[in-house]
């Protein structure tokens, strides 16, 4: 099978071309940094050709000099070095016409030293400032294979003819055609010696590199005054324009505080009625299947198990739809760079700078790959201080949790005529989880990984209309993965929860006398579930929390939207009244037996929201910061400092609402 690389610089399109050729689904964003780690796919069109094509998608550069870890991924995969990638056949090198300069200075030094294997692609040609650009006399002077195409309009036929068309004949010799300077030691994924490569023709000085480096950019700029009209630079007076109020420092502000709080609410505005439809629909099938089912254990496994715990997770498909979608037109739009450069200034207070923001910023959506985005960071202390923060930014899984508790016990008011108190709730843990972050790093940076503060420079990408159909693709994968994670992980725990919960059988003897509702509590509490909350309980009590919620906590410490399932399930099978049939319900109406009171309330419900903002509940973010960091003791610590701040919050809160 022929091995084909598609390089480039960050954000030059790769990673959409890689998909279309593919039918791959990596995700993409209107700014660099997206693509961190290699990804490889067979081309769509194998099956229809005798020559078996795999492509391979590797992080974005500038140079064949890295400065970060991302950029040595890719070094380390050109010159063979790569573990999993040891040869190739091609390159397909990406060209961003928005930024010729800096892609021809890539090209021709790439061009150097693999002329005989290099294609060239150039990208985003349906732009209006393609006009102003002679590609076919650009792509003639390069004296290399190339293709005019963008990878928006998915041209993958065009260009998977071009790629078939233009194999190399010979398989490329890696030992004979890489030289390669050395290399700062810092961005050695691999451990690599690159010592014993040369990777310019220089005598291993970082002065010389730089001086190569830099006629490389000349030839670039060059070449691309020789083949550009006048108004190809328009594009960047409308892009300055825009900036000037987008990146001021008051007007900028108050946009960038805008933009967030129209997203969350929006989650609620848009997906209150599909989520009640939802949580009925699954209300009443529970009913009709409890109905249908002869009275036992199988009804009991059916209704109080599988429908109470899967249902309840999935009547939150449509925010976590919502969420993304409105995610995915923002990081088309080309704002999240400049949302990186206004909360530049806040980041170096914290001992951190702009870069930051964009793990950050995909900590939103999941903290692992927002984990392995902090690659791009060229500081290591800077690095690993992100990196231990980004759990406490509000991820996707945590919504499950909010959105049942806000939902059930924060009312649906509007303050100030505008203000919805829900969606303001929702606004707040997004901030706080944000802010309390930025205070750790701070703490880190002071104690752990003390340093400077690096300066933050970023490449603006142009201003892009989104794309809908973009949007709501990406919102339709991340629906499809929530609904696989709710029909496997959070189904199989559902029934161990609802066999923990109901054995063993109390005996007979023992429920003489007790009401039908009497039976279903003292059943649950001797269960094995039950007897596990009781051993906890004392631990919980100060924070406002009964056993039933310390086992959902115990449970979310394997991944947080278990938390409201496993609650479906424990209630539901204490619950004896059909009538009430949805969580929400049941958690309104769950009385402590010994006191008479409600067992949740505006307290209960507010301690834990912030111990679920806190909490290190995710056992794939564990693991990923174990692989980046090479390092149990930064698993154990990230564990340790956020589950003190957990449970400490979460004390705090209650005693000062109770």
């Amino acid at each position: 099978m022929k091995t084909i690389l598609i390089l480039g610089c960050p954000n030059s399109g790769k990673t959409a071309l890689f998909n279309n050729l593919s039918g791959s689904n990596r995700k993409v964003a209107n700014y660099s940094g997206i693509t961190v780690d290699t990804a490889s796919a067979a081309l769509k069109s194998n099956k229809d050709n005798k020559e078996q094509i795999r492509i391979v998608d590797i992080p974005g550069i500038y140079s064949l000099v890295p400065s970060s870890i991302d950029e040595a991924v890719t070094i380390s995969t050109i010159i063979g070095e790569n573990p999993t990638l040891k040869t190739y056949d091609d390159i397909l090198v990406v060209v961003d016409i928005t930024r010729l300069d800096a892609s021809l200075s890539l090209v021709l030094a790439l061009k150097d030293y693999y002329g005989d294997v290099l294609k060239v692609v150039f990208n985003k040609t349906d732009l209006e400032t393609a006009k102003n650009i002679d590609l076919d006399g650009l792509g003639k002077n390069l004296g290399l294979p190339y293709i005019i195409t963008s990878s928006q309009k998915n041209d993958s036929a065009r260009v998977d003819k071009f790629i078939r068309e233009n194999l190399a004949t010979e398989k490329i010799d890696l030992k004979q055609k890489i030289k390669l300077s050395e290399i700062s030691m810092s961005f050695n994924p691999f451990n690599v010696d690159f010592s014993k490569h040369e990777l310019v023709e220089c005598d291993h000085n970082e002065v010389d590199t730089l001086a190569i480096i830099e006629s490389y950019q000349r030839k670039g700029r060059d070449l691309k005054l020789n083949y550009t009209k006048d108004g190809h630079d328009n594009y960047i007076r409308k892009t300055n324009k825009i900036d000037s109020i987008v990146l001021h420092p008051f007007f900028g502000g108050l946009i960038f505080l805008a933009v967030f709080y129209i997203i969350f609410h929006s989650l609620y505005t848009f997906s209150t009625p599909l989520m009640d439809l939802i949580d009925n629909g699954v209300a009443s099938f529970g009913e009709w299947a409890g109905a249908v089912i002869p009275e036992g254990l199988l009804n009991s496994f059916i209704v109080d198990g599988i429908i109470a715990g899967v249902g309840g997770v999935i009547i939150f498909l449509p925010q976590i739809m919502i969420l993304f979608f409105l995610l995915s037109l923002l990081e088309q739009s080309g704002y999240i760079s400049r949302a990186s450069i206004l909360t530049d200034k806040i980041m170096s207070y914290f001992g951190l700078n702009g870069k930051a923001f964009l793990p950050y910023m995909s900590g939103f959506a999941c903290a692992v790959p927002a984990i392995m985005a902090t690659r791009t960071i060229a500081d290591k202390k800077e690095r690993l201080a992100t990196l231990m923060t980004i759990p406490l930014i509000t991820c996707s899984a945590r919504l499950p949790v909010y959105i049942l508790l806000i939902g059930t016990f924060v009312p649906n008011e509007t303050v100030l005529g505008i203000f919805n108190l829900q969606a303001l709730s929702f606004f707040f843990l997004y901030f706080l989880g944000s802010f309390v972050a930025l205070i750790m790093a701070k703490i880190f940076r002071l104690t752990f990984y003390k340093g400077k503060t690096n300066s933050f420079i970023i490449e603006l990408p142009l201003y892009l209309k989104p794309s809908l159909r973009v949007a709501a693709k990406s919102s339709i994968l991340k629906g499809k993965v929530f609904l696989k994670k709710a029909g496997t992980i959070i189904l199989a725990l559902s029934v161990v929860i609802w066999v923990l919960s109901t054995f063993p059988k109390p005996n007979e003897d023992k429920l003489v006398g007790m009401t039908e509702a009497q039976q279903a509590s003292y059943s649950l509490e001797n269960s094995v579930m039950g007897k596990l909350g009781k051993s906890i309980e004392p631990i919980i009590r100060p924070i406002g929390y009964d056993w039933k919620m310390g086992v959902g906590i115990l449970v979310a410490f394997g991944a947080r939207e278990l938390f409201v399932s496993t609650l479906g399930t424990i209630y539901a099978l204490g619950d004896v009244d059909e009538e009430s049939a949805t969580l929400r319900e049941r958690l309104r109406k769950e009385v402590d037996p010994i006191t008479g009171k409600p067992v949740f309330n505006l307290a209960v419900a507010w301690s834990l929201l912030i111990f679920f903002a806190f909490a290190a509940q995710c056992i794939s973010t564990l693991g990923i910061v174990r692989r980046e960091t090479d390092s149990w003791k930064s698993v154990f610590g990230m564990m340790g400092y956020m589950t003190l701040l957990a449970y400490g919050g979460a004390f705090v809160v209650y005693q000062l609402l109770i």
